[in-house]
This record gives C-alpha cells, sequence and structure tokens, in this order.
C-alpha cells in the first residue's frame, strides 16, 4: 500500500514535470508563430508554474517531491539563462534571474516548513498572481520611484499591496476550510494580517533587483504572515504593532537624516519586524543599539551621509535575522548566542571603524604591520581594536540583562575582536576594489555615481558587504564556541 501511495506521488510528479516543459514549449511556439515579445508569454508561464507550485501541498503528501522538482529546475533554468533558451521563459528588457530565484524560494519553503502548508500556498499565489498584476497595472503608472536599482511605479505598488491584500483575505478562509482548521481567525484579526502581509510583501517587491523578488516576496510574505499569526496567538500582537509603527517612525528618520537609503530603510524596516516577532523587545534592542550607535558615532565625526543600502544592511544584521528565524521556529536556545555574536561583531566592527578615526597614529595592515592611509581597508589602530572590545562587551552586557543569560560578556567581547580582525584581514589582503567610471575615485562600492564601478584589485566576488557578512558568521560561531565550552 506505502509503495503504490509513493508511486502515486511520483506519478503527479512525472506529470507535472512533463507539463511544464509541455507548456514551455508550446508558449515558445505560439510566441514565434504569432511573433509576439517574449514578455508576452513570459507572465503566462510564471503564472502556470506558480498556480501548479501552489497545489503541491494538496497533491504530496511529503515534500520530497516537490524539493526534488526545484532542485531540477534550479539547474535547468540556470542552463537555459546562460545558453539563452527558451526566450518565453527567461528573455525581458532587463536582465533577470527570476527563473531561478523562484524554484530557489520554493526549495526554501517546502524544506523548512512543510508543515505549514496553508502559509506555503498563500506564499506562493502572492508570487504567482500579485507580482505580475503589479508589473502589468504599474506599466501605465507615471509616478516612478526608485527605491534601489529598478524603477517602480506607485501605480504597480498599490496594485502588489492590493491584490496581496485579497489573497491572503480570500486565501486565509478557503483554506482553513479545507484542511479543517481547529478554529477560525475572527474578521479583525483577519484583516489585520492581510494588511501587514501585503505591506511587508509590497515592501519586498520595491526593492527587488534583476527578478529578486521572485525569492523575497515568497519568504517574507511566508514569515510575515506566520509572524503575526503567531503573535496573536500567543497575546503578544499589540507589542508587535507598536514596534511596526515605532520602526516606521525609526527609519524614516533615519532616511531624512541620510543614514539610510531607501532600500536601506525598506529592508531594516523587515528586518526588525522578522527580529521582533520572532523574540519581542529582548531580541530587537541589541539589533536597535547597534544602528542607533553606529549612526551616532558616524554623525560625531562628521561623516558624509552614509546612506546605507539594502545590501549593506543584510550584510551586517541579515545572519543575525537567520538566527531569530531559526529560534521563532523551532525553538533552538544556542540560536540566541549565535544571534547576539553577530550582532556583536557587527557593532565590533563599526566601531573600530568610528572609534579609530580619532587615533593620532596612523593604521597598519593586521598581518604586515604596514602603515596605510586612513579609510584603506584592512588598517588597524589600537584605538580602534578598543572601540571594537567596547562595542561587543555592550552587546553582550545587554544579552545579559536583558536576555538574562550568563557569562557572555568575555565570549562576545572575544567574538567581536576576532570577527573585527578577520574583516581588516579580509579586507586588506583579499577585499575588491573598485574604481568609478565616472568621477575615477577608488571605493569599495561595484555601484558608484549610479554607475558600476571598475575592477581595479582583489577578488571580484569578495566585497565590503562580504567581508562584513563573513565577519558576522565568525563572531556567531566564535561567541557560541567560548559561550559552550568556558562560559
Amino acid at each position: 500500500m506505502d509503495l503504490i501511495k509513493s508511486l502515486n506521488d511520483w506519478s503527479f510528479f512525472a506529470i507535472i514535470f512533463i507539463g511544464i516543459f509541455l507548456v514551455l514549449g508550446i508558449a515558445e511556439l505560439v510566441r514565434k508563430i504569432m511573433m509576439k515579445p517574449p514578455e508576452s508569454t513570459r507572465k503566462f508561464v510564471h503564472i502556470f508554474v506558480g498556480l501548479i507550485v501552489s497545489i503541491c501541498p494538496l497533491l504530496f503528501k511529503s515534500n520530497l517531491q516537490l524539493i526534488t522538482l526545484s532542485s531540477l529546475f534550479i539547474i535547468i533554468n540556470g542552463f537555459l539563462i546562460k545558453s539563452n533558451k527558451i526566450a518565453s521563459m527567461h528573455v525581458t528588457t532587463r536582465k533577470s534571474y527570476g527563473t531561478v530565484y523562484f524554484p530557489f524560494s520554493v526549495l526554501i519553503l517546502s524544506y523548512f516548513w512543510w508543515d505549514k502548508p496553508i502559509s506555503f500556498i498563500l506564499a506562493i499565489l502572492v508570487m504567482t498572481i500579485s507580482d505580475p498584476i503589479a508589473a502589468i497595472v504599474g506599466k501605465k503608472g507615471q509616478t516612478v520611484y526608485m527605491p534601489w536599482r529598478d524603477q517602480k511605479t506607485r501605480r504597480g505598488s498599490l496594485a502588489m499591496f492590493g491584490s496581496t491584500m485579497i489573497i491572503i483575505m480570500l486565501g486565509t478562509d478557503l483554506l482553513t476550510r479545507i484542511y479543517g482548521a481547529a478554529f477560525f481567525i475572527p474578521f479583525p484579526i483577519l484583516i489585520g494580517v492581510s494588511i501587514f502581509t501585503a505591506l511587508s510583501a509590497t515592501l519586498a517587491e520595491s526593492v527587488s533587483y534583476r527578478g529578486s523578488d521572485n525569492l523575497s516576496i515568497p519568504i517574507i510574505t511566508f514569515l510575515s504572515y506566520e509572524i503575526f499569526l503567531i503573535n496573536y496567538t500567543h497575546g503578544t500582537l499589540t507589542q508587535l504593532l507598536l514596534w511596526s509603527f515605532l520602526s516606521l517612525v525609526i527609519f524614516s528618520l533615519a532616511w531624512n537624516r541620510k543614514s539610510v537609503s531607501p532600500s536601506g530603510a525598506i529592508s531594516g524596516y523587515i528586518m526588525g519586524i522578522i527580529v521582533f516577532g520572532a523574540g519581542g523587545w529582548p531580541w530587537i534592542i541589541p539589533l536597535v543599539f547597534f544602528f542607533i550607535s553606529s549612526s551616532i558615532l558616524s554623525h560625531l565625526r562628521h561623516k558624509p551621509y552614509s546612506n546605507r543600502n539594502i545590501l549593506q544592511i543584510l550584510a551586517n544584521g541579515g545572519v543575525g535575522t537567520l538566527f531569530a528565524i531559526i529560534y521563532f521556529f523551532w525553538q533552538f536556545p544556542p540560536a540566541i548566542v549565535l544571534y547576539l555574536g553577530a550582532i556583536g561583531a557587527a557593532t565590533a566592527d563599526t566601531w573600530a571603524t568610528e572609534i579609530g578615526f580619532y587615533s593620532k597614529s596612523k593604521p597598519r595592515l593586521v598581518l604586515s604591520k604596514q602603515v596605510v592611509q586612513r579609510g584603506i581597508s584592512g588598517g588597524v589602530t589600537f584605538l580602534g581594536i578598543t572601540g571594537s572590545v567596547l562595542g561587543a562587551l555592550i552587546i553582550g552586557f545587554l544579552g545579559e540583562i536583558i536576555l538574562h543569560m550568563n557569562d557572555l560578556l568575555l565570549p562576545l567581547a572575544i567574538a567581536g575582536l576576532t570577527g573585527s580582525l578577520t574583516d581588516s584581514i579580509l579586507g586588506g589582503y583579499i577585499q575588491a576594489q573598485f574604481k568609478c567610471s565616472l568621477c575615477n575615485e577608488q571605493t569599495e562600492d561595484r555601484y558608484h555615481c549610479n554607475t558600476k564601478s571598475k575592477l581595479i584589485s582583489g577578488s571580484k566576488w569578495i566585497d565590503n558587504d562580504a567581508v562584513n557578512f563573513i565577519n558576522t558568521i565568525v563572531g556567531a560561531n566564535v561567541a557560541y564556541f567560548l559561550w559552550m565550552n568556558y562560559g
């Protein structure tokens, strides 16, 4: 009997796999016969595939088939993009990796959260329906804005918000009946979760680049939907909504003072929602301290506006946010120390830079002790190292007081210093250095003056954001190792 059930699942798998290629072939044939642009059939393929994927929790008894399907299409679509095959699926007016991002998002959701079918289905439906609606309606919009690198229209964003809200409202009611939920969500809460999720999904779409919304929209939709409802069932929804309002105020002020760019404000807001939703005030306070203290230190030394963008926000806070998600869904206690270690390392590195600026001695490279000019990646000073340790210590202190953890000060101090020194070593010897093609200024950024910069040294894969990301990974693991073994 089990063999028959398994065979039925794999039979569905084969039908879906072959069916997708048949639809792709037909779409490409029709496009060529009717001499239509690739964009005209690409959306049809997107919607067809998305609808098929969205019903997979109703078809399959386990996640094995969907994991296999999404893994295969990550490989297949990657090859097709590289070889420029099947224009109906890949060719757009701009370079896009959306057909790889989409199966990757399905892989993540099906692997980690197959036991949450309603949230899974709704997340895929939002990607499948709302995103194309936003693109179609947005073409007619005249009010253009650019939160990051892709142009958006207010009309398109409003369409994204409205359609997502409708999908969440109607979908939640229908799916809870299909799955025989133990209780139905009260109407005011249904309205609230629809608005909350629609806002998060719309913001995620607004900062997309080259099809990255095919990854960010399903993931952010799923997380925001789950966070809202779980906080509701735990009785902490009022606090979540209060933080959502305060977060809007904080990032609006930061944007106004040019501490963050529009994409940085949006990504920081979403990140804060996830972290607060996972752990409430005790978890968000260290992250808020890092952000505010870093901004204050930058302004104290009259540093030019930093305008941190989405990549810089993710590089410093992304690892910590991942540990918050792990703790939220799987109640993994070590995630608390790993989270603090990541935030501590980010704080240590930022404080080292900002406080080290006041050093009277010139910075030196960590390994060679070669004297370098101020602002050159990899240079350290004794004052900067002191600032690094102090920043991590404060995060450790917050962890002990607010999160009621013991023996965090020394592990966090060492972890922060280790991460900061790792950052300096990578920055001095491996990190990419670029030159702006317009103003000829040497920079750490891939884009300068809204133009792609030219690589002049270092690895093109390791820029400043990658170095900061590695710094937080190192800090998290060192903090956890020391706390577990010597704390």
